[in-house]
């Protein structure tokens, strides 16, 4: 014992006169500059497509906690760059590649359930955007209990979107519709807006979207007999895709379906071109009856802080007069403006506030040889056309192209046919719209204050389409060495 406690003071003693007799070593570490710098390419670019309608209750219509999809919507879709298209349906049953040579693809096909569009193995310095995909789902419903036209853009997933939109009173269904294309888990947290305020109840957190798979949940279950709603979604994990969708019947009568993309960011100015209006007699007809009370059209906003708006409504027909109106809503809070006494034509709205808002645009169509008489449509706000971008379209029905100019000159786009490259360069005067038909997948060149959006008609029925231009982007990243 001895020997070992000798044994440690010699070693520490050693050590000791090591540390103070060893020559001074001066190390010097600089980050003042990166000892390399290198790209980083940006995510693959993915969109996903909502798919088919979701129908509740079974075949009866009375199995409440029934909820699937049912028929099939069609996909059409164009792209152009380097790497492969991929086509794949969200459970990832089906996957088909295209190589992109150089000339641009169109493709259409049937999908059963929501699918995703992916540009794979792009160059590293390859464009993104609308124009290398573009892509949209459409369906046309004709059950006795669901009615009506419904399409939509397909988007990109993110971690944060807002959907308005919708109501869950007598005669009218919300379905909040998430879908994650990613391998990895996701969790969602709602947060439920109506004309009273945010709505406080349990269930709202901590929702499962697992990986691959599409969850659904009708909004009656958080927000009952509501008639204006608004909804944020918050994800964790996986970035998610979202809709509303909405339906509205009167008794056994089904009067409309449609989806209900996001909003882009709350801003201070919004633009909604695409306020088509056909059929004023039959809605004024529908908006005469009380169950049919909110069958005709509204501006709807949502305020997280209290805002002051004005609101002007314009045609694309000089000789036209839209409508003016302001309005006050109150923080945290959903309000519906109705708009009627415009006469069948094409309109945009400008709306201007003192505070970032959301908003959409519900648009009904009348048919008086129709079934439904009556179809609406949700138009979200439009993206101000900063950058060329391009519109996937179907061949079937008319397709409107509503241009709005919320600048103090006048704006001249040009709008080119993507598969015959027929082009029309289309004037839009100084804070106001102008319209064009579209018989394909387009593309529309930027101009600023200008803002667009693709109104489908289809048997009387009415939908729409956002004009959006999606893009990851890359880096460069330093990395200093040591």
């Amino acid at each position: 014992m001895i020997f070992r406690i000798v044994s440690l003071v010699s070693v520490a003693a050693v050590l000791a006169a090591g540390l103070v007799f060893a020559p001074k070593v001066d190390i010097t570490v600089s980050f003042d500059s990166a000892s390399g710098s290198y790209s980083v390419k940006p995510a693959d670019m993915q969109l996903v497509c909502p798919g088919p309608l979701f129908r509740s209750g079974g075949d009866s219509g009375t199995k409440l906690s029934v909820i699937e999809r049912w028929g099939s919507a069609d996909l059409f879709y164009t792209a152009d760059g380097s790497g492969q298209l991929e086509q794949k349906s969200i459970s990832d049953s089906a996957v088909s590649n295209i190589e992109l040579t150089g000339s641009r693809l169109f493709g259409s096909s049937s999908l059963g359930e929501a699918a995703s569009l992916s540009n794979l193995n792009a160059d590293q310095d390859a464009a993104q955007g609308s124009l290398v995909i573009s892509g949209s789902s459409t369906q046309l419903s004709a059950i006795s209990s669901m009615r009506g036209l419904a399409a939509a853009s397909c988007q990109q997933p993110s971690n944060d979107f807002t959907i308005v939109g919708g109501s869950t009173l007598a005669g009218r269904e919300a379905l909040i519709v998430l879908t994650n294309p990613s391998p990895i888990d996701a969790t969602a947290d709602l947060r439920v807006f109506t004309d009273l305020g945010e709505v406080k109840v349990s269930g709202l957190s901590g929702i499962s979207v697992p990986a691959q798979s599409t969850t659904t949940l009708s909004l009656a279950s958080f927000a009952p007999t509501v008639p204006s709603l608004a909804v944020q979604v918050l994800s964790q994990g996986a970035k998610l895709a979202g809709w509303i969708q909405a339906r509205s019947v009167s008794g056994t009568q089904a009067l409309g379906v449609d989806w209900i993309s996001p909003n882009p960011q709350a801003s201070e100015q919004m633009v909604l071109p695409g306020l088509v209006i056909r059929g004023t007699r039959v809605i004024n007809q529908a908006i005469g009856t009380n169950e049919n009370s909110d069958a005709g059209h509204a501006l709807r906003i949502f305020a997280p802080e209290r805002a002051n708006v004005t609101v002007q409504i314009v045609s694309s027909e000089a000789d036209v007069f839209g409508a003016v109106f302001t309005g006050i809503i109150e923080p945290g809070t959903v309000s519906d403006f109705p708009i009627a006494e415009l006469k069948d034509g094409d309109y945009s709205v400008f709306i201007s506030s003192d505070k970032p808002i959301y908003s959409a645009l519900r648009v009904a169509r009348g048919n008086p040889a129709g079934t439904p008489r009556l179809d609406f449509a949700w138009i979200s706000p439009a993206e101000e056309l900063v950058s060329d971008r391009a519109v996937a379209i179907g061949s079937d029905g008319d397709s409107i192209l509503v241009l709005a100019n919320s600048g103090v000159a006048d704006a001249t786009v040009l709008v080119s046919n993507l598969r015959s490259a027929a082009e029309v360069r289309v004037l839009i005067p100084a804070l106001g719209s102008a319209t064009v038909d579209l018989s394909g997948p387009a593309s529309i060149s930027k101009s600023a204050g200008v803002y667009a959006t693709v109104v489908v008609l289809v048997e009387g029925q009415i939908s729409d389409l956002d004009v959006r231009d999606p893009k990851n982007l890359g880096s460069e990243v330093k990395v200093r060495f040591r």
